[in-house]
């Protein structure tokens, strides 16, 4: 596992090197506590991207204050076409079905991370 970065420099290093997940597609999803805090590792395959096509990008967001997610089988599991990957107020924010695109948290916004850390790494 090779260790990208973290927090705000994960997010800004994410756009400039174009691993932003938009467009990627999540094959895994790990939920777990340790020491207190909850966790959530999102896994992404990246295949339309140029440099990365070939690894997997695990976003591991850590002392997580929220999140909500929902499926069913009528559904693909799981592209993202649309996507919100910020820091907030609140901490660090991502949603994969946002309903607007701006760098704000909405109750309309579906399937959501906060945390108050953010690490991530390609396997």
């Amino acid at each position: 596992m090779e260790y990208i970065n973290k927090n705000e420099d994960l997010i800004e290093q994410s756009v400039t090197e174009k691993f932003y997940p938009l467009n990627a597609i999540v094959i895994r999803f790990d939920i777990y506590q340790q020491d207190h805090r909850l966790y959530i590792d999102v896994y992404f395959s990246l295949p339309y991207h140029r440099f990365q096509s070939e690894k997997i990008l695990k976003l591991s967001f850590i002392d997580v204050i929220e999140y909500s997610f929902y499926w069913n089988a009528a559904d693909y599991f799981y592209n993202v076409e649309r996507c919100k990957f910020f820091k907030s107020g609140k901490g660090y924010y991502m949603s994969l079905d946002p309903a607007n695109e701006s760098e704000e948290l909405t109750e309309e916004d579906q399937d959501i991370i906060l945390s108050k850390e953010l690490e991530g790494y390609f396997m």
